[in-house]
């Protein structure tokens, strides 16, 4: 296609639409623009240049556009880039696009460092909240300062984690300026936000929700203390994960949503810490685990669910959550250390593309309302480009063929091999 820059926003369509960071000196990620007459096109900011901008398509082609052409949402973005310099990506958006697509180093947090804020203390609703970071707690007893900063440890070491990971992802609270978590005693009080009789965690629309006893707390005498022993090793580092995801999840697969959650919280955590190299042996004893509940290790399984849609996962059959995420957890294991070199570069670029999405399709809900989608595209549309490109054209027996050698690599074999 050839690019008029005068009649750029004037004349343009979308041009796909997998949004990418351009790794330059003012490198910032895709948005949509939009002129005067409605039109609208993906591109980058690169630079302003008096009553001009030179946007970069998707395609590579760098066009100057007369600022005073473009919408007024547009023009006051400008501006705002003007004044801070900063147009309009999430801090060290530059960086983040030159950053190696590898997994971080190992990730800890010292919980005796962290700062419990008491909030209101409703002894007659039994709300009893609690902040830490970017975290709200409502607990249905009150917990002691030292108690809540031992409760508080992995989700802050799963927040940290997502924020060093290499997608330039900015978890964000769909409502408010706190993640809201709540902390039920009794099993009446689990049940009543939404738990499944028999789960120990649940999430619901913008907030989790977990039992006292599987994070760690024990009531002594009149007060709960904090044992680690006591608690459910990886079960807050699993909810905390669904949480981070947020906005992203509309665009993932189910498998990349649901086995990142389950590889965060069986695989890379243990002990309090998540560490993302050297997990063979951790995989192992979560796929023996899962087995024995139920899972078939099937590599045609594999195959098929990385396309399947969400509303194939909507079943309260336990049997077919534990698979999906059995599944999902192999994919991720697969795409993030077996495939290529092994140091996971596809499946982070994957990760960083749906991230620089999903954050200017909140940009753009959080100014005007409008979506930052192309006109004709749904959100599974666009999540399976983003899967293609991580395909990047392989067939399914191409993809059979690699999973079978690379698992097969590390021990780990398929009934239907």
């Amino acid at each position: 296609m050839k690019v008029h820059a005068a009649s750029l926003i004037l004349t343009l369509s979308l041009l796909g639409s997998i949004p990418s960071l351009i790794a330059q000196a003012a490198a910032q990620p895709m948005r949509l623009w939009t002129n005067q007459q409605g039109r609208t096109v993906q591109a980058s900011l690169v630079e302003i240049s008096g009553a001009n901008v030179v946007l970069q398509l998707q395609n590579g082609t760098k066009s100057n556009v007369a600022i005073n052409t473009l919408g007024q949402a547009d023009q006051e973005y400008l501006k705002s880039v003007k004044t801070s310099g900063t147009p309009g990506a999430p801090a060290g958006a530059a960086s983040i696009a030159n950053a190696p697509l590898a997994w971080p180093a190992p990730i800890t947090v010292n919980t005796k460092t962290l700062v419990i804020t008491p909030g209101d203390q409703d002894e007659a609703k039994r709300n009893y909240h609690y902040q830490s970071g970017p975290f709200e707690f409502i607990a249905k007893a009150p917990l002691a300062g030292t108690v809540m900063r031992e409760v508080a440890g992995d989700f802050e070491l799963t927040h940290l984690a997502f924020n060093k990971l290499p997608w330039g992802w900015k978890p964000k609270p769909e409502q408010g300026d706190f993640f809201k978590v709540y902390l039920t005693e009794t099993d009446e009080d689990f049940i009543e936000l939404g738990g499944i009789d028999g789960s120990a965690a649940g999430s619901k629309d913008d907030y989790v929700f977990i039992k006292f006893t599987s994070i760690g707390l024990k009531k002594v005498g009149a007060k709960y203390a904090y044992d680690a022993k006591q608690k459910d090793e990886g079960q807050v580092v699993g909810m905390t994960s669904r949480l981070m995801i947020g906005d992203m999840r509309i665009l993932l697969q189910p498998w990349s949503a649901l086995g990142l959650e389950k590889f965060m919280r069986t695989v890379a955590y243990h002990n309090g810490g998540l560490s993302f190299t050297g997990l063979e042996s951790e995989l192992k004893t979560v796929i023996k685990l899962d087995l024995a509940t139920g899972a078939k290790p099937e590599v045609k399984g594999l195959v098929e669910y990385l396309r399947a849609g969400w509303d194939d996962q909507r079943s309260n059959v336990k049997q077919i959550r534990i698979q999906n995420f059995y599944n999902g957890l192999l994919l991720v294991y697969y795409f993030g250390f077996l495939e290529g070199d092994g140091s996971g570069a596809r499946l982070h670029q994957y990760y960083r593309d749906v991230a620089q999405a999903a954050m200017a399709e909140r940009s753009f809900r959080e100014t005007d309302g409008k979506s930052a989608r192309p006109p004709g595209k749904t959100s599974a549309d666009l999540g399976l480009e983003f899967l293609n490109k991580l395909l990047a054209g392989r067939t399914d027996d191409q993809l059979k063929a690699d999973m079978i050698t690379k698992f097969r690599g590390i021990g780990v074999k398929f009934d239907d091999e």
